[in-house]
């Protein structure tokens, strides 16, 4: 029967890393829970939906071994709310009663007999990046993926490797977003990679990231599934084998002869205010019209009660042109853009339309123009 003292602090980190992979399952209702289980002086926790699967061990005073298997939602509320450096977690009677300094509170469990064994990657390629611009890469690039699980193909962030490079990419069908990053002298010249990482386990590895100190991630897949790797935290998932949108016709195809050249900050606070018009719009839900001519923008918003105009100025090159485009898109995109310009290339009022950063040729968004319904 388990029965361990641990650190507080260390047990709820824990909880919040692994529970990225649990999702309330009422047929099997055991991964509904979080696997603990004692092994060489450590506490190992673990989620699964059987497609992921997260892992971290923490350390652990073992006084008895075991393995339960948690209902953690109660638990994780519960830690939060006591003070104590050290509680103790005991299984009794089925149940697990959890002793701190002032409290001694008992909480229901899962069988753990029938929490699934967890599988092993055993071959891949295998790269190892620097967490903190993959991590920024992967929530630019996440922006333009569908958050719809049932449209599998697009619910996904799509890694390809290949002449050294690191290529990411995201499409709902309606806008693509695509960044590209030269792999580092140690990582070149290895196994081209190329796989569709489901948005779920996208959304997991960010929240992971951004808790975990370490510089590097080592990233190791085999096609069919990825395992992602710090010193005390791995995950598992598997990818999506649907066929990916063909980007790389959409990157070498789209022809524009105009270009248009605006003020990042300036065009970013001209798009925040006219988002509150047209958010609302029945006939195009936050679409506005951008009419370019003279070397300026002239912004139009419209919802039910009222009527916004914003006029900034461009550069441009290339013909006048009037285009209802998606504000909401546009500014998802260009919230991430680092530099002071940024680049519209446009060709009619039909086309696809490209946004990028002057100052990064490695970064592209292209997002789809609405019907263009005069105001």
């Amino acid at each position: 029967m388990l029965h361990i003292i641990v650190d507080r602090k260390s047990l709820l980190k824990a909880i919040t890393i692994v529970e990225n992979a649990v999702t309330e399952n009422k047929i099997r209702e055991v991964l509904s829970g979080i696997y603990i289980e004692t092994h060489e002086g450590k506490a190992i926790l673990r989620g699964t939906d059987l497609e992921l699967s997260i892992n971290t061990e923490i350390e652990a005073q073992i006084e008895e071994e075991g393995k339960i298997v948690i209902k953690h939602k109660l638990i994780e509320e519960f830690l939060k709310q006591i003070s104590d450096e050290k509680i103790t977690l005991i299984e009794e009677n089925g149940k697990l009663v959890i002793k701190a300094s002032s409290t001694n509170t008992e909480f229901s469990l899962y069988d753990s007999e029938n929490f699934p064994v967890q599988s092993k990657l055993e071959n891949g390629v295998e790269y190892v990046f620097e967490k903190e611009k993959l991590l920024n890469d992967i929530e630019n690039v996440k922006i333009s993926a569908s958050p719809n699980p049932e449209n599998l193909a697009v619910n996904c962030i799509r890694m390809e490797i290949e002449e050294d490079k690191l290529k990411l990419i995201s499409s709902d069908t309606y806008r693509l977003t695509y960044i590209e990053e030269n792999l580092d002298d140690a990582q070149k010249g290895k196994e081209n990679l190329s796989l569709s990482i489901p948005l779920k386990t996208i959304d997991g590895l960010i929240k992971i990231m951004k808790l975990i100190d370490e510089e590097n991630i080592t990233v190791k897949s085999d096609g069919s599934k990825v395992f992602f790797e710090f010193s005390n935290v791995e995950i598992l998932t598997r990818t999506i084998d649907l066929q990916f949108p063909d980007y790389k016709s959409i990157l070498n195809n789209s022809q524009h002869n105009k270009k248009i050249l605006l003020n990042t900050k300036d065009f970013l606070s001209v798009l925040r205010r006219t988002a509150i018009f047209v958010r609302d719009n029945k006939e195009a839900k936050n679409g506005g019209i951008f009419n370019f001519a003279n070397n300026k923008l002239l912004l139009t918003g419209t919802s039910e009660n009222a009527q916004i105009k914003e006029e900034i100025v461009t550069i441009q090159e290339g013909g006048d042109l009037k285009i209802s485009l998606n504000v909401r898109f546009l500014l998802d995109y260009i919230s991430t853009i680092e530099g002071k310009v940024t680049v519209l290339e446009l060709l009619n009022n039909k086309s696809s339309v490209i946004v990028k950063d002057e100052d990064n040729d490695k970064s592209l968004y292209f997002t789809m123009p609405l019907a263009l319904r005069e105001s």
